[in-house]
């Protein structure tokens, strides 16, 4: 019986109280893996966004989270806790998480302050731009941000990368991660796979484009480090093709160790 993890669904970042960012992800995918794992015997684990798509199967551990920080917090306690055969990572993870808020008026008024009457090179006003950009920012705060204002900007910072830090905390876990793009040719989309996984030690990648998925039909594209493993057309051909190839690697693997 193997222990799987499975990462499902998207992330929400709050802006304030009642506001937030969040991506189209529905875990559907995600859902169906687990699915097919299940019905295999193994014990699955599934971390989703609040969301996401549940797994059919009553037996599946199901753990919900809403924001990067909670799903980095479940997903490194839970590799911390207890071995796991397998990590299928296929959670749409933000990019972003709001930091702060500026109001446009005011940033315009304080750089109009700050510039007048100077004579400087292009590089001392974009210093005295962005100087005069933060002066205006807000941190956010559990209030909810005033709607008096008619424009404002969302101030954004990068969040950690969920992915990079399975392997750092059990390095021995078959890794599959998930890269998506939008509207690309099939060498960028194989470029972009071969990348996730050198960079995060994937020991699979699947790679798949936006403009084909819809519906039932979604094409994806299984790849390792020897290149194209197998292809597929449907959620229920990805969830079956993922489940083979991770069980057969997982059999090499265990025979290596014999």
């Amino acid at each position: 019986m193997m222990n799987v993890l499975i990462t499902a669904g998207g992330t929400r970042e709050n802006i304030d109280l009642v506001r937030s960012i969040s991506n189209h992800a529905t875990g559907r995918l995600g859902s169906i893996i687990a699915d097919v794992f299940a019905q295999a015997n193994s014990k699955v684990t599934y971390v989703c966004g609040e969301a996401a798509v549940l797994p059919a199967c009553t037996d599946i551990e199901i753990i919900r989270i809403r924001s990067v920080a909670e799903l980095i917090e479940t997903v490194e306690t839970l590799l911390r806790q207890r071995p796991y055969d397998c990590v299928i990572h296929s959670m749409a993870v933000s990019d972003f998480t709001p930091q702060a808020v500026i109001a446009i008026d005011e940033m315009a008024e304080t750089i109009s302050h700050s510039l007048q009457g100077e004579d400087a090179s292009q590089n001392e006003l974009s210093d005295k731009i962005r100087a005069a950009i933060f002066q205006c920012v807000k941190p956010l705060t559990d209030k909810k941000i005033s709607s008096n204002a008619s424009e404002v900007l969302l101030l954004l910072k990068q969040t950690p990368k969920v992915i990079e830090r399975i392997k750092a905390i059990q390095p021995h876990t078959l890794l599959v991660g998930f890269k998506l793009l939008s509207n690309v040719s099939e060498k960028e989309l194989l470029l972009a796979g071969q990348n996730l996984l050198t960079k995060n030690t994937c020991d699979f990648v699947l790679a798949n484009d936006l403009a084909n998925i819809e519906n039932d039909r979604h094409k994806a594209i299984l790849m390792d480090n020897t290149g194209i493993l197998r292809r597929a057309n449907t959620k229920q051909e990805i969830a079956r093709m993922i489940f083979e190839c991770v069980l057969e690697r997982a059999a090499l693997s265990k025979e290596g160790h014999t």
